[in-house]
């Protein structure tokens, strides 16, 4: 079983825990924007969190610096500042209760729009548990801020009702077509059981479904956020120092350093991180260059191309991108 919250551990009791939350559709680019984010002195990157339950303490994946999640020094210390050890929890419930509660038909419950009723003591719960398990991060990091690329709608309305969490949000865009193309491709996920095992892949069809519906609820959730700011991956692309700085202004976050001398010249400097789950590039460490992942410009068919452009074009226009697939000015 969970332990109950009252013997939660942890220096950082009391105090509210500083996280910006990368949301949006998958294969946007969130692992590469907590990587760069997490690059300004004192922000800590956790990878997507949201999984820690099944892929870290249950199926024991590996964690960015390339050791398994049991094995790596900074996870073990973690659940021993959170819980007295990973053994501690019952990680099966802890699973069974993120299944409850972080589901698309409880958005109106998480939200506040309706009362919780018969959701509430798993909402409760894993609450519990996930308010815990940031403040352990904080403590044994020393992060000042802590950044999460777990994307989930669900999750990010979880923890901006916690307590001891003080939520900012970063809506990431990335165009669809973009989007549709990388669930097409075939990528080998390094961090899981051999080594030897895919990332999941979907038709086109599948991946536009979920980018207009991610974006959607991330447009509308950000009106019930305390700080939140857009951005898109291209943008992120074409100007990483512009983009770090209006996050950390508009979010208001904290910070001693913005000098930001690990972006030059088109590459970013980029030390080991213990982020959990999401992209394989979160193994990357040393000088990374910057460039756009638009294969899809010329691996996508013209028709292919424009049924994108017909059943995404509100939203694109909406972000800011051309409707037109030729390659824009600049890039």
């Amino acid at each position: 079983m969970p332990l109950p919250a009252s013997s939660a551990g942890g220096g950082h009791q009391g105090s509210r825990t500083p996280i910006v939350y990368i949301g949006g559709a998958a294969r946007s680019g969130s692992t590469l924007l907590e990587r760069i984010l997490a690059c300004v002195p004192g922000y800590w990157p956790v990878g997507e969190l949201v999984f820690v339950w099944e892929r870290g303490v249950r199926r024991n994946d590996r964690c960015g610096c390339g050791e398994r999640f049991h094995d790596c020094p900074f996870w073990d210390q973690v659940g021993k500042t959170a819980f007295g050890g990973w053994d501690q929890v019952d990680a099966g419930e802890a699973v069974a209760l993120r299944a409850a509660v972080d589901r698309h038909r409880h958005l109106d419950r998480l939200a506040g729009l309706r009362p919780q009723g018969p959701l509430e003591p798993a909402i409760t719960a894993y609450s519990a548990l996930t308010e815990r398990l940031y403040a352990a991060v904080r403590e044994v990091s020393g992060a000042s801020v802590i950044v999460d690329s777990s994307k989930h709608v669900g999750y990010a309305l979880l923890l901006r009702d916690i307590g001891g969490i003080d939520l900012r949000l970063i809506h990431l865009v990335r165009r669809s077509h973009g989007v549709a193309y990388s669930w097409t491709k075939r990528v080998v996920k390094p961090g899981v059981g051999d080594g030897t095992e895919y990332m999941s892949v979907h038709p086109a069809s599948w991946a536009i479904g979920l980018w207009t519906a991610d974006n959607l609820l991330f447009d509308l959730i950000a009106r019930r956020m305390p700080g939140a700011a857009r951005i898109r991956y291209e943008d992120l692309i074409d100007d990483p120092a512009g983009v770090v700085a209006r996050i950390v202004s508009v979010l208001e976050l904290p910070h001693t350093d913005l000098s930001l001398d690990f972006l030059a010249d088109g590459a970013a400097a980029l030390p080991q991180s213990h982020a959990l789950s999401g992209n394989p590039m979160r193994f990357k460490r040393g000088q990374i260059v910057l460039r756009a992942d638009d294969e899809w410009r010329s691996a996508m068919s013209g028709p292919r191309k424009a049924a994108i452009s017909a059943a995404t074009w509100p939203l694109l226009l909406r972000y800011g991108y051309p409707l037109s697939t030729r390659r824009e000015p600049g890039r």
